[in-house]
């Protein structure tokens, strides 16, 4: 009996994600659809803190977008930064007329906010002039068909929201980055799959967009659990249960938004212990059920390893099957990923990373839910 328990546990994962390869394989690609019949006014916000390094290359590659000038505007808000961020920004004022830096004041960084960066998006939103609203990271670059892709999908398809493809941007290679790049190519599949029928729906804040007017009738951001990460999946929700059937995934590599990988250890711990604080408030079932699933099953092999130590002929037949289970599941994704956004040089890695990702799951699902405090840009939050 117990090896058919664990073999049923193995095969759910297995069909967890065979469905979303299929689901993801069912979104048709993004068509051009031809001319726009208008142009409408975008807002381009970029909320930054401390991005002096990457400013530049982000707002250069918005200034270079396929779309006309006098279409869009952008907003970058300084929130609190110690370095030269305000700096490199306030240089870019003469190179587009349409161009608003908002430095958030010094009297409210000690404020006990719940998430600061929602605070700095409000403020963009609150300035901004354009229908839709476009947002990106401080440490992203977009493709030049970016903005044009997303106006497409908001005219032709009436819709409310999109979401869109984020990739690591590969040029500095180590494990670490290797192993970001192929988290995330992997995560866009079960990103894109979610839209395909409203289900298990996630967002990602460097390459999402929304109506302002649409925004503006559901009350934005009020109401959101108190987290300092998941503002965009808490949106995206929001305008799914208010608009159902007007949110789509940006399923096109015209579309996707490359972002620069963390660079140490210890930041990219910080990092997905923030993503993961939020799982808990999620009220999507689907979601929470998909998580418990992939942690349980981490979980599960990481134990079973260590008991086979103690036990070899007991324990690692039960092993060997969920691992083999896990390992087929993630190689199968990581196969559709690869082949979809064209990093065949990532091929190599997944062996390895994979056995990462089960230690990464476990340690994460933990230190997510039990930690009540982490490091974000220099702020404790929760």
């Amino acid at each position: 009996m117990a090896y058919v328990l664990c073999a049923l546990f193995g095969f759910s994962y297995l069909f967890l994600i065979k469905r979303y390869i299929n689901r993801w394989k069912s979104i048709p690609d993004f068509s051009d659809y031809g001319d726009l019949p208008v142009n409408p006014f975008l807002s381009i916000i970029v909320t930054a803190r401390n991005e002096e390094k990457n400013l530049f290359r982000c707002l250069s590659s918005i200034l270079k977008l396929n779309y006309p000038i006098d279409k869009f505007e952008i907003i970058i808000v300084d929130d609190h930064s110690s370095d030269k961020t305000a700096e490199i920004a306030n240089a870019f004022k003469y190179e587009f007329q349409q161009f608003h830096l908002i430095s958030l004041k010094d009297g409210n960084k000690n404020d006990p906010l719940i998430s600061p960066k929602r605070r700095a998006l409000e403020a963009g939103i609150l300035i901004s002039k354009g229908e839709i609203i476009l947002l990106t990271d401080a440490d992203c670059e977009v493709p030049d068909q970016w903005a044009r892709s997303i106006s497409t999908l908001f005219i032709k398809k009436n819709i409310v929201f999109v979401g869109g493809p984020v990739l690591i941007d590969m040029e500095n290679q180590n494990i670490l980055s290797i192993f970001q790049a192929l988290d995330m190519i992997g995560m866009m599949i079960i990103t894109g799959a979610g839209y395909y029928n409203g289900n298990q729906l996630l967002a990602n804040g460097a390459n999402m967009a929304f109506s302002k007017k649409a925004f503006l009738e559901t009350g934005g951001f009020s109401n959101f659990p108190a987290k300092a990460s998941g503002d965009d999946m808490f949106l995206l929700h929001k305008l799914n249960d208010k608009y159902p059937g007007s949110i789509q995934f940006l399923k096109t590599l015209k579309g996707a938004v490359k972002t620069r990988p963390t660079e140490t250890l210890g930041a990219f711990i910080q990092q997905r212990i923030r993503w993961a604080s939020k799982n808990r408030n999620y009220k999507n079932q689907n979601i929470s059920i998909s998580l418990l699933l992939i942690f349980l099953l981490s979980s599960l092999i990481i134990f079973l390893l260590i008991l086979s130590f103690i036990n070899f002929k007991l324990f690692f037949p039960f092993f060997i099957v969920l691992y083999l289970s896990k390992f087929l599941g993630d190689y199968l994704l990581q196969k559709e990923a690869i082949s979809y956004f064209k990093e065949k040089k990532l091929s190599n890695y997944i062996f390895i990373c994979q056995n990462i990702h089960t230690l990464y799951i476990f340690f994460i699902g933990i230190a997510g839910n039990i930690l009540p405090r982490y490091q974000w840009k220099g702020r404790i939050v929760k």
